[in-house]
């Protein structure tokens, strides 16, 4: 139970570190934050402490293998944020996710299967993604509006982690890859900033996705050999540096 409540707390913090970033430094930084894998972090390490190591590399290879859900997600949200509103890009969204997820977990590949998914789909989805047409706005945001964010986050990954052990570990990889971060974000920046803020904010994630990919390769490889506390250090070490230089770069 704790260990639920753990990550409910980190993905709260993140959705709320990324929301106050945005609003100081702008949605591209904002959106590279978001994709810090501070939410996949926890449920791999509870998929490790309750089943095994064994089990944590797979369902961290599954996670890379659904980071093509994820990419479909993002490109379609920011292609129909152009012409509409966040109740009409939302399910749009989750439903090319939900196609691919499942066109995804057809795939039997393993860690370097699954790594050749993911940056091949977060490319693509990079080099698709609508240009911008103008400086994106931040207005400032009702107090109400990040407890409101943090709480819906806590909650779809509280349901996600406690899923993720009812299944074996290609679905649980899939459903730490669901774009749950991203949901509350996107909907939140496209509905108070408009649709280029939100198109900022996932061109931002898509970039910061890179640390969530090392950082899955890394507890995938040497999870197993080096054990947890060696396999979690290095990964995490590795997405800050990944992160920190992409939001250098913007």
């Amino acid at each position: 139970m704790l260990d639920l409540l753990l990550a409910a707390a980190l993905g709260s913090s993140l959705v709320a570190v990324s929301t106050i970033v945005a609003g100081r430094w702008g949605h591209v930084i904002g959106g590279v934050l978001s994709a810090f894998p501070l939410i996949v972090g926890p449920v791999l390490l509870v998929a490790a402490h309750r089943h095994g190591t064994a089990f944590a590399a797979q369902t961290a290879a599954a996670t890379l293998l659904g980071l093509i859900a994820m990419s479909g997600f993002v490109l379609a949200y920011a292609r129909s944020a152009r012409s509409f509103g966040w109740r009409s890009s939302l399910p749009l969204a989750w439903l090319a996710a939900a196609v691919l997820g499942a066109l995804a977990g057809q795939m039997e590949t393993g860690l370097v299967g699954g790594l050749v998914a993911a940056t091949g789909s977060l490319a693509v989805a990079f080099w698709a993604l609508p240009t911008r047409r103008e400086p994106s706005a931040t207005v400032l945001a009702p107090r109400w509006e990040l407890p409101v964010r943090m709480a819906l986050t806590a909650l779809m990954i509280v349901g996600i982690s406690a899923a993720a052990g009812q299944f074996g570990p290609a679905v649980a990889g899939a459903l730490a890859a669901l774009p749950t971060v991203a949901s509350v974000l996107a909907v939140s920046t496209h509905s108070r900033h408009g649709s280029e803020a939100v198109l900022d904010l996932l061109r931002g994630m898509l970039g910061g996705m890179t640390a969530f990919v090392m950082f899955c390769a890394l507890v995938g490889l040497l999870v197993e050999p080096a054990g947890v506390a060696a396999a979690f250090v290095l990964a995490t070490a590795a997405a800050v540096i990944f992160s920190a230089s992409v939001a250098r770069g913007w």
